[in-house]
């Protein structure tokens, strides 16, 4: 086997090693970023974003299939993700109130955007108006209900990011998408993911 052959191999088992999740690569940019905003692109928080960008891909890569399989696995998966700023921040010196309270409202809009994307899945399964109208209830729920708790106790960004979400949920409750648009949802939530996340760095 030639010496192109060999590499060839490695670097397609690489590629097939990693995540191909769009959702995935999304929430992870969008939660480094922010951290990275908040914190200050100082040498300590940008180590810490690259080693946690690498711990993460390999635990995604290690256990991708697996949580493929399971929806309540991917729900985890989404909210882990909303975490990985968390050290990039701890890093950066950011006080821990504000880590804890923008890592809740990452995880506030993960969870309804992956909840959305849920929904549309529902709509092909048997019994699916049912679980459908749930899950776009449930994803409106909890960004309108977080955002509420957020204003009440003067976290106004939080609020913010979570009001987002929820006006963003309640339009494709409206709308119901189904798997035939997965595209075009795929977009319009990397864009709620990345504009919420942005905001909690002002």
């Amino acid at each position: 086997m030639s010496f192109h052959a060999r590499h060839s191999g490695r670097a397609g088992c690489w590629r097939a090693a990693l995540p191909r999740e769009h959702g995935f690569w999304v929430m992870l940019a969008a939660a480094l970023l922010s951290a990275l905003l908040r914190a200050g692109a100082q040498r300590a928080s940008v180590f810490a974003a690259t080693a946690t960008v690498v711990v993460v891909v390999a635990a995604a890569g290690a256990l991708h299939r697996r949580v493929r399989r399971n929806s309540l696995a991917q729900l985890t998966a989404t909210l882990l993700l909303s975490l990985s700023a968390v050290p990039v921040e701890l890093a950066g010196g950011v006080p821990h109130s504000s880590i804890a309270s923008a890592a809740l409202a990452r995880a506030v809009v993960f969870l309804a955007s992956a909840l959305v994307v849920r929904a549309a899945f529902a709509r092909s399964m048997r019994g699916g108006r049912v679980r459908t109208f749930f899950f776009h209830l449930l994803s409106i729920a909890i960004a309108g209900v977080a955002a509420l708790v957020f204003h009440a106790t003067g976290r106004g960004t939080e609020a913010s990011a979570c009001a987002m979400a929820a006006i963003v949920c309640g339009a494709f409750a409206y709308q119901r998408p189904t798997t035939k648009e997965l595209k075009f949802l795929g977009l319009s939530l990397s864009g709620l993911v990345l504009a919420s996340t942005l905001a909690l760095a002002l």
